[in-house]
């Protein structure tokens, strides 16, 4: 039998019941109801790692509602059918593992298996799955066929759930299609066990450049030292790594909080790409902020750090992805009232020495 990873031994680790996680965590009695509740639809899944950085005595601690059940997933709104992003996306799937929605690019969804269940996943509910050969074939040879497609995101689920060689063959079969020109990866595994990341799997992953890993962190807080180690070893290795998150009320909704998290990022070499806002999904309400609000965060960025560090604003309007571009009068008023106007900073006197 194969040596298990150190990574696949925190897999198998992860905390997926009320009685394992009272253990590590103080419950309210309505995080004990939610659990129990949501057992079936969405149930608790989350690493031991990512429990390590949770405050267990504070229910108001940011990450904490990131991965805890809560009486807001019961709740439902008037209209939520609409946003069932599974038969949204259904209409784009021309064959199993793929999503077809824009122009000249897609998904391809090899699992969709995670180690951890964010709380505000628009994908919650999906009987978790991988493709069988037979249908990863199927999926490639959809690719094969359109030579439109130049931009093809790796996506889930999580890809990095997938074995180094499982990995390696859609990350290979991918990249030997010659007018596909662009290859990406989306992930938050390294956040959760950030041991997945390794030398070996590295090595694999640089061997395909050029690579784009995309990563969703949330918090500052989020990025630790052994987060710090895997996102420098792949930023060594030539992988282009950028940033891709929502913002979520109660949990970075704060400009000052994602003024740190883009900044560390970006020191790290892991460039802010999307900030995302608003995309609805049931049970998911109480994370939601409007774009008024989310413009009004990431216009207070402006003039307040570098360039890169301020991403790019989308949301999801009826399936649609749109970014928030230009500039308009009242784009104008909302960044200019999120941050004030203050004196110029007096510039130090440089003193000269007599000839």
């Amino acid at each position: 039998m194969p040596r298990r990873e150190e990574w696949q031994l925190e897999l198998e680790r992860v905390v997926t019941t009320r009685p394992e996680l009272s253990q590590l965590i103080k419950l309210t009695e309505g995080e004990k109801k939610a659990i129990d509740a949501l057992a079936d639809a969405y149930p608790l899944m989350v690493s031991r790692h990512y429990l390590s950085l949770i405050d267990p005595d504070d229910p108001n601690d940011p990450l904490r509602h990131t991965v805890i059940p809560s009486l807001d997933e019961l709740k439902r709104r008037p209209g939520e059918r609409e946003d069932d992003v599974h038969s949204d996306e259904a209409k784009y799937q021309p064959c199993p593992g793929i999503i077809h929605r824009y122009e000249g690019k897609l998904l391809l969804i090899p699992t969709l298996g995670c180690p951890s269940h964010c709380r505000f996943c628009f994908r919650k509910g999906r009987k978790v799955m991988h493709l069988s050969h037979d249908q990863g074939e199927r999926a490639l040879d959809y690719i094969r066929s359109n030579e439109s497609i130049r931009d093809v995101v790796i996506t889930g689920g999580e890809p990095l759930i997938l074995t180094d060689d499982e990995l390696h063959y859609w990350v290979s079969s991918v990249r030997a299609i010659r007018h596909v020109e662009i290859v990406r990866i989306t992930t938050r595994f390294p956040i959760y066990i950030p041991s997945r990341v390794t030398p070996e799997l590295v090595r694999m992953l640089a061997e395909h450049r050029p690579l784009y890993v995309i990563l969703s962190f949330v918090h500052p807080r989020e990025i630790t030292p052994d987060v710090e180690r895997a996102v420098t070893m792949m930023a060594d290795a030539g992988l282009v790594l950028l940033q891709q998150g929502p913002i979520l009320r109660g949990v970075n909704d704060d400009s000052e909080i994602l003024k740190r998290m883009y900044e560390r990022l970006a020191a790290l070499r892991v460039l802010p790409y999307y900030a995302i806002w608003g995309i609805r999904a049931p049970g998911a309400e109480h994370f939601m902020i409007g774009g008024e609000r989310a413009s009004e965060l990431i216009g207070a960025l402006e003039n307040k750090t570098s360039g890169f560090c301020v991403p790019h604003l989308i949301t999801i309007a009826r399936g649609d992805k749109v970014r928030m571009m230009g500039w308009s009068p009242d784009k104008e008023a909302i960044h200019l009232q999120a941050r004030e106007r203050g004196a110029p900073v007096a510039l130090p006197q440089v003193r000269t020495t007599e000839s």
